[in-house]
């Protein structure tokens, strides 16, 4: 079928010069080539993307074998903590390292570079698993060393630690409050209770419960007169209430040395000794000290007796 309108164009062309005719045709075939290269690129992949995908699917199958790795890590971690808590520092008779920044997590915006993108989600959380297993091996690190610092002077670290009554237990009345949150004697509100309390009549003789040097002896505000001992290796113990005071700062003492005597001063409602044991500067329960010096069946009728004195509080 004839039609003009298909003629004119091609008496238009015909009219052009051959320089020209042969640019348009340049023109429309590269046209032509760019349309089809989208065409095809949106239903089939070109070598480049399919190099790129297989790519893309390595690195998310790799970064599955490192969270993986990740993981074993952390159960081996897991199991030399448990070791470390449950085996070699109740055997060398110490506290539990406390680092409680090593459990708090990064804030978000740490790793907001890696949001957006179609793996970001699996990259994010490889990332925080590593900076929590970077901070489990720190803590594992310090507690380890902590250990074999201990170990190797244990025969140092027997005569230091915390380790008998501060009072003679003859001269226990009884245990007038223990560690923990309580009702104030004196003030009547809720207050964590820091230390323990061992009523005795003033005057009572007040002891050393390892070798240390003094740190504190002086009056303060709430302990009355007060004593501070630091025994090194991360202990200090505290004498509060005092009437009397025999040592000074710098003074070395011995387990068993008489410091002072049991008094009722400062923030007190009788007689008795406020006894406190520190480790790494917080306050840990003494009870757990006073067993080194006595036969099971002693430590046994403490608890009862602290037993009945929870009740009665």
């Amino acid at each position: 079928m004839y039609n003009a309108k298909n003629s004119t164009i091609r008496d238009w062309l015909q009219k052009l010069p051959k320089n020209y005719r042969l640019a348009l045709r340049l023109l429309v075939a590269l046209l032509i080539a760019v349309i089809s290269n989208i065409l095809i690129s949106s239903w089939f992949d070109t070598p480049k993307m399919a190099s790129i995908r297989r790519q893309n699917q390595r690195l998310k199958a790799e970064y599955s074998i490192l969270q993986g790795k990740i993981r074993s890590a952390e159960h081996l971690l897991a199991d030399i903590k448990h070791r470390d808590q449950f085996v070699y520092r109740p055997l060398l008779g110490i506290d539990t390292l406390n680092i409680p920044q090593v459990y708090s997590e990064y804030n978000d915006s740490k790793y907001a570079s890696f949001q957006g993108g179609e793996y970001s989600e699996i990259i994010t959380e490889g990332w925080k698993s590593l900076d929590q297993l970077t901070r489990s091996i720190y803590y594992a690190s310090l507690s380890l060393d902590d250990t074999q610092d201990l170990a190797e002077n244990k025969e140092e670290f027997s005569t230091v630690i915390p380790a008998i009554w501060p009072i003679d237990r003859t001269k226990l009345k009884n245990v007038s409050s223990l560690y923990g949150m309580r009702v104030h004697p004196r003030y009547g509100y809720w207050k964590m209770h820091e230390g323990i309390d061992l009523s005795a009549p003033k005057g009572t003789p007040v002891y050393a419960t390892g070798n240390a040097v003094v740190t504190r002896s002086s009056w303060q505000p709430g302990y009355g007169q007060l004593i501070e001992l630091n025994h090194g290796f991360g202990y200090k113990t505290r004498y509060g209430h005092l009437s009397k005071r025999y040592v000074s700062p710098g003074d070395s003492v011995t387990r068993g040395q008489v410091i002072g005597e049991v008094g009722n001063t400062g923030v007190s409602s009788g007689s008795h000794l406020h006894y406190e044991v520190r480790f790494r500067d917080k306050t840990v329960n003494p009870i757990h000290y006073f067993n080194k010096d006595m036969s099971p069946e002693s430590y046994m009728d403490l608890m009862n007796q602290l037993d009945n004195s929870t009740q009665n509080n």
